[in-house]
This record gives structure tokens, C-alpha cells and sequence, in this order.
């Protein structure tokens, strides 16, 4: 089968591979002309690698597009990415998947479930910048500073030393149809893709529309872009209204998180589940953000094993996303490759919830593994904050500086507490 797989910076190298060991005639375009001298001349010795499209695509049997790139995809020998990761490895995989796509939050909710499995399950698990493989008290990384592009499940699962009991995948807008539990943590910003022909609503709606017919679907009620999908195997969870998961007696302070989980005939991998989790976060996590991130990963740890019924979140599972750095010096610190405008704007309700609006602290890259950051729509969200003050730093810090309008000021940390958002 002559295959022709577009974009070889975003896993098309690892899907060109995978499709010439099954002996394929394939031809990978690296349409971003991202790739270095030395990596055209190792892969091509596998397999073709051209810059351009072709003026005809009509020679090829199969044709593998990412869902971010501009296509006409009205032929059934058109795949996504996604779907191309069905096709090579589904027919191997032994063991339970949870896929989990959405805008933000989805690397914590994974630590948070793993954090709740590890004691019981050896773990493969793909999240933003690692492939880790956790076996009860050992955890070592197999790649580090990678993407959760979705071709990553395959190198994960060729990287893991033996059969996981379960896989933990995060994947970038969409799923694969590999998941048990498919879930869309969060959209809330529906912002175009493929240049105007899609958007990342339609992307992280593949969650659905590729999942097997046995596989479940998890949802967040609390957003408005997903609280209204009805299908077979479908559930949802909340942080706000009664559904099959949902948050109630919610307690935020600076220095506690503490709600139920209850979980209202929520369909496990062992059958209908109705039971309530006592959660406590002490000490480190901030905001009401930090809530749907934990029940998410509560909801993981639940689909496989009936978890004890008060538990208490590690502060580890955290790692810098919205935490109080030191309780009498109050910094307040959100530091992820995945900041974007949304994340912003949450962490400041946030963060207001509990802190003044003395001065904020806001930059990092422009460009990470989650894409790029908009630069104006991030400035008038500074703009509409009550903040006093604002330090700028790093190329956000740069770029954005002529279109912020409030005080800006040196680094020199005069007032507290402090909002620092960094984008990693």
C-alpha cells in the first residue's frame, strides 16, 4: 500500500515508521521544512521524505493528515493521525486505556489518578514533556521533552520495558478510539484550526466519534461546549450540578482544598459504581480549578479500582501549577507549558478568590509543545483585571508589553502577595 503521511514535526515520523515496518511504501512531508539535514538522511533511508505536496495525491492508497493541518477530507482513504494510531496498534493492545484531551489541567489529573493507582497497577503514561512507566514504587521516564502528539502512544508502547496493566494516555485535540474511558476534560475556548476549516471543539469531539462501541465517555458538565452531548456510554462530571461524578461540599481556603466525590452510578470497568471519596489537598494546591482537576483523576482511579474512601492528594502531583510557593511570603505561582488565554483568565478568578489584586506577574515562551499563546486576547485579560500592577518578562513578557495598559514594573517584589503565571 503506497501511504503518504503529511507532517513529519508533529509524529509523522514515528507514524511513517510504524507504517513502513509493516511493509508500506511510504512517503513523509515535512511541510513545515522543520527537520534537519541529518534527520532527512537517517529516516530516508526507510522511507521518503519530501517538502511539497504533490500536485496529485491520486497514486496513493492512504493519505494520514493531522487534524491542525488544511485538508479536503472528503474520501475514505483520508485519515487523521489519530485515527492512523488505530489502525497500526489497535489490534495489539491488551490492556485497559484512558485517553484524555481538553485544554488544560489533564497532566495533573493524570498524576493525581497515578498517585491513586501505583500502589496496586504498573502504569504506562504518556503526558506533556514525559512517556513515564510507573511499577508500584519504581517510576522511570523513557523520553522526556516530548509532545502529546497522538503518534507518542506508539512510542510510548514501544519504549515500555513490559505489559502495563493499564495506559494513562494524554492526547493532543482528539482521541485515538484505543481509550476503556475517553475523556474530555475541558474546551471552554472553541478557537479555529486548519486555518479557519475546523476548530478544536470538532478535533476533541474524535473522543467520540472514534471510540469503540464497548468504550466510555467522560464529560464536563460545567462546560458549556460539552454539558449537552448525549450518547450510548456517555457520562459526565461536575463541579457545580448533580450528574454521574460530581464535586459537593466544596471547602477552598490558601491553604486547603477539601470536597466529596460522589459518584452517582458512574460506569467502571467492574460495573455501576455509587460510593463517595472524602478529598483532602493541603498545604500547596490554590484555587477551584485544582477541584475539577482532582475528581478527573479520582474518576480514572475509580474506573479501575474501588479506592479507599478518604484520601489525601500528594502535593507532588502538583508540581508548579497554580501553588502557594511559601504560605508567609504568599506567591502564588502557574507554571506549564500549557498557560494559554483560558488559564489565565481562571487562574486570576482564582486566585481573587482568596488574594488581593496587588500585582501580577505574567511571561515565559511564546511557543511551547501546546502551540502558541495569543498575544492579544492575553493582553486585554490583563487589561480587564483589577491588578495594581504588572511585571512583564521572557518573550511574552516582550511581546505584550505594548498593548498592556496597567502600571508596569521592575522586578524588584515591593508588594505581596502575587499572582506569577509562567509559561514554561
Amino acid at each position: 500500500m503506497k501511504v503518504l503521511v503529511i507532517d513529519a514535526t508533529h509524529g509523522g515520523l514515528i507514524l511513517s515508521e510504524a507504517f513502513t515496518k509493516r511493509g508500506n511504501n511510504v512517503t513523509c512531508i515535512d511541510v513545515y521544512k522543520k527537520l534537519k539535514k541529518e534527520d532527512i538522511e537517517k529516516y530516508s533511508k526507510d522511507f521518503q521524505i519530501k517538502q511539497e505536496l504533490p500536485n496529485s495525491f491520486n497514486e496513493y492508497d492512504l493519505i494520514v493528515v493531522p487534524v491542525h493541518f488544511p485538508f479536503n477530507r472528503n474520501s475514505n482513504k483520508v485519515i487523521t493521525h489519530h485515527e492512523a494510531v488505530k489502525m497500526l496498534i489497535g489490534n495489539n493492545i491488551d490492556f485497559p486505556i484512558v485517553e484524555i484531551t481538553g485544554s488544560f489541567g489533564k497532566t495533573t489529573s493524570i498524576k493525581c489518578a497515578i498517585s491513586l493507582l501505583r500502589r496496586k497497577f504498573s502504569i504506562l503514561c504518556l503526558i506533556s514533556n514525559e512517556i513515564l512507566f510507573i511499577d508500584r514504587n519504581n517510576e522511570s521516564i523513557l523520553l522526556n521533552n516530548n509532545s502529546t502528539t497522538p503518534a507518542n502512544i506508539i512510542k510510548a508502547i514501544e519504549l515500555c520495558p513490559r505489559r502495563p496493566d493499564i495506559a494513562i494516555f494524554e492526547v493532543s485535540l482528539g482521541g485515538t478510539g484505543l481509550a476503556d474511558l475517553g475523556i474530555i476534560k475541558n474546551v471552554y475556548d472553541n478557537y479555529p484550526i486548519a486555518k479557519g476549516t475546523s476548530s478544536a471543539l470538532e478535533a476533541k469531539l474524535s473522543m467520540i466519534r472514534n471510540k469503540k462501541p464497548e468504550g466510555k465517555i467522560l464529560l464536563n458538565a460545567d462546560d458549556p461546549l460539552l454539558r449537552n452531548i448525549s450518547i450510548k456510554n456517555c457520562q459526565y462530571f461536575s463541579t457545580n450540578s448533580i450528574c454521574e461524578i460530581y464535586a459537593k461540599d466544596i471547602t477552598v481556603t490558601s491553604n486547603m482544598i477539601k470536597f466529596i466525590a460522589k459518584f452517582n452510578g458512574f460506569i467502571t470497568i467492574n460495573g455501576p459504581l455509587y460510593s463517595e471519596v472524602l478529598v483532602e489537598a493541603i498545604n500547596k494546591p490554590i484555587g477551584r480549578q485544582h477541584i475539577e482537576n482532582i475528581i478527573v483523576g479520582i474518576s480514572i482511579a475509580k474506573f479501575f479500582d474501588n479506592i479507599e474512601e478518604k484520601i489525601e492528594i500528594p502535593n507532588h502531583v502538583f508540581d508548579d501549577k497554580m501553588i502557594i510557593e511559601d504560605p508567609d511570603y504568599p506567591i502564588i505561582l502557574n507554571k506549564s507549558p500549557a498557560i494559554n488565554e483560558k488559564v489565565v483568565e481562571r487562574s486570576i478568578r482564582d486566585y481573587l478568590e482568596l488574594f488581593p489584586p496587588i500585582r501580577l506577574e505574567i511571561g515565559g515562551k511564546l511557543k511551547t509543545t501546546c502551540g502558541i499563546i495569543n498575544i492579544e486576547k492575553l493582553a486585554q485579560i490583563i487589561n480587564n483585571s483589577p491588578f495594581e500592577e504588572v511585571f512583564l518578562f521572557d518573550e511574552i513578557g516582550n511581546a505584550i508589553r505594548p498593548l498592556v495598559k496597567k502600571k508596569i514594573v521592575d522586578h524588584n517584589r515591593r508588594k505581596l502577595p502575587i499572582l506569577r503565571i509562567e509559561r514554561s
